[in-house]
């Protein structure tokens, strides 16, 4: 080996450990709580419910109070526009569920 390739690899190897170092003591300071942790009572309630439908659906939120709010607004378009998200929303999260029963029966 080259000395840059020797020089390389030792940053490298370094820069690997400190991070590993790093994320090992993050964890330890601060430990990640998981959905099945007794301080979370109902099901699938977790951190990340939170973030979802408390910040990355705020838009979809506010979108459809300005179809009712916002100037013009047509009360049968916001409703078609609200059963539309309703229906998408039904087919996706179906569709999800039958290929889990499907995952489910065939691999397990």
């Amino acid at each position: 080996m080259t000395l840059a390739a020797t020089a390389f690899a030792s940053t490298v190897s370094a820069f690997a450990s400190t991070v590993s170092a790093a994320a090992s003591t993050a964890l330890a300071a601060s430990p990640v709580p998981l959905a099945s942790s007794p301080e979370y009572t109902l099901p699938f309630v977790g951190p990340g419910t939170y973030l979802i439908f408390g910040i990355v659906l705020a838009p979809v939120y506010a979108m459809v109070a300005a179809w009712f709010v916002g100037d013009p607004s047509d009360r049968a378009k916001g409703l078609l526009g609200v059963g539309y998200l309703a229906g998408l929303t039904t087919v996706l999260w179906g569709g999800l569920f039958v290929a889990t029963l499907v995952i489910g029966a065939v691999f397990f």
